[in-house]
């Protein structure tokens, strides 16, 4: 990935929000932010990291966890959709979460995180995406790559092959490994027209969802979806514009209390049952009698 120059380090909320406002005073408004409780760590969607080892798998993931759970898709009505409720459940895919609420991202880059028994520095990154790669969850764009994760492995390689090769959009759109990706794409768009231009499969794009699910709604949750992953520059930062604002691993701890001062913690993140006990549980272990009537 490409080098990005390094932004101050922060070590309080308000010198966050005070970053974030300087951001915006240069015109340079954020479309999403990502927070990432390691600085060093790369910045892509799950099922493309090497520790992860599915990608070739890809078209058979999607289908088996259908398979098991088929009453959980039931009201999904596009592949994209479905990614969703997939990235939900813990199954790598080609979406990576973002959220549209700098103070959320703090969250998750305050989380601590050891190397060698020593903390490490978080990061928040704010992404500036142009205005023709923002879309909402109904796009043909977005349906086009999220049905990507229906094909193959040899497939989709194929196509970002041609991709590289610089055919004609006429060309590409006669090849039998696109006519399978149209093929796809027919299931949930009866009507559309069986043209793509071929760079559309390769940039990745900001995804507004639905707001029908809680954690979404609750971490003002959104997306990036990804195509290619082996073509050169694909990545997210050599397309998307990204900075980064670096938390000092010394400071995470203190961010995190005011942060819940603020109504962001665990319990507010994720709305589950199961984690609001896990904050209650932890609240009343570790809060002193001057704090524990608040909710």
């Amino acid at each position: 990935m490409r080098a990005v120059k390094k932004i101050e380090k922060i070590t309080s909320v308000s010198g966050f929000i005070e970053n974030i406002m300087n951001i915006n005073k240069r015109n340079a408004r954020p479309t999403a932010f990502r927070g990432q409780k390691f600085y060093d760590w790369d910045t892509e969607p799950k099922i493309f990291r090497d520790d992860c080892n599915v990608y070739s798998e890809e078209n058979l993931i999607v289908r088996d966890l259908v398979s098991v759970h088929p009453q959980e898709f039931d009201s999904d009505k596009t592949m994209f959709d479905r990614l969703v409720r997939m990235q939900h459940f813990g199954l790598p895919t080609r979406l990576l979460d973002v959220t549209l609420n700098p103070l959320v991202a703090l969250w998750f880059a305050s989380e601590k995180y050891l190397v060698d028994g020593k903390e490490q520095d978080g990061k928040v990154q704010y992404f500036l995406v142009p205005k023709e790669r923002q879309k909402y969850y109904d796009s043909d764009r977005v349906s086009c790559m999220a049905n990507l994760a229906n094909l193959k492995s040899e497939s989709k390689e194929e196509i970002f092959k041609l991709v590289a090769q610089g055919l004609s959009r006429a060309q590409f759109n006669r090849r039998k490994c696109v006519d399978e990706l149209f093929y796809n794409i027919g299931f949930e768009k009866p009507n559309f027209r069986k043209i793509i231009e071929p760079m559309d499969l390769i940039r990745p794009v900001f995804v507004k969802p639905k707001l029908n699910n809680k954690r979404i709604i609750a971490q003002s949750g959104a997306f990036l979806i990804y195509g290619a992953k082996t073509y050169k520059g694909a990545s997210g930062e050599a397309i998307i514009p990204v900075r980064r604002i670096m938390v000092s691993a010394n400071a995470k701890e203190n961010i995190r209390e005011e942060l819940e001062l603020l109504g962001i913690h665990a319990s507010s993140l994720f709305p589950e049952i199961d984690k609001a006990s896990e904050f209650i549980v932890k609240k009343y272990n570790t809060s002193s009698d001057d704090s524990s009537f608040l909710i």
